[in-house]
């Protein structure tokens, strides 16, 4: 019997080294695909311009929208250079780690926010929608990272973030949103 029991804990002690192992290679090919490649976005479009002057223009235009839009149905035509130029104030103004903030709006009526995260150079492509009802939020939808496949980032997501951590509410009231070819 005792050599049994030698047997079983060798058994036991060769699965957790097995496991051990395959948790660094997981690991060590995780860290491969997020450090290497970037994610695809919806197009590959040149943003221009950009700048601090864009996004002050935006915010001007936006506090006229918002009154407007406080009285009666109003309208505003937001372009993929201002969003970038409004997004990159944001971060800025934030001090948030983030660098090359681009913003694209898609032909499927979603947007994507895309850039690399400062301090170690990963890529990131966060795409999200507007939810027009009672509330006007802004879903995210998924987030890819350098070459990792989706559905391990939306997985890990998943599991960081409940629904309403997905949503950002506005406080404008919105009927609709309008795809880029509209």
């Amino acid at each position: 019997m005792p050599n049994d029991a030698g047997v079983i804990v060798k058994i036991i002690l060769s699965a957790i080294s097995a496991l051990f192992v395959a948790g660094i290679v997981v690991v060590v090919v995780g860290a491969l695909l997020i450090a290497t490649g970037s994610p695809n976005t919806c197009t590959d479009r040149e943003i221009t311009p950009v700048s601090a002057v864009v996004a002050a223009e935006l915010d001007e235009r936006w506090d006229v929208f918002s009154a407007e839009a406080a009285a009666a149905a109003a309208s505003i035509d937001i372009t993929e250079s201002e969003a970038t130029s409004r997004a990159r104030q944001y971060i800025e103004d934030k001090d948030m780690p983030l660098e090359d903030l681009r913003v694209y709006f898609c032909d499927d009526g979603k947007a994507q926010l895309a850039g690399k995260v400062e301090s170690v150079g990963i890529d990131f492509v966060a795409t999200g929608h507007l939810e027009i009802g009672a509330q006007i939020v802004v879903v995210l939808d998924s987030i890819d990272v350098g070459n990792l496949p989706g559905f391990v980032t939306d997985g890990f997501f998943d599991l960081l973030l409940d629904d309403d951590d997905r949503m950002l509410e506005l406080d404008e009231h919105l009927l609709a949103a309008r795809s880029p070819t509209d």
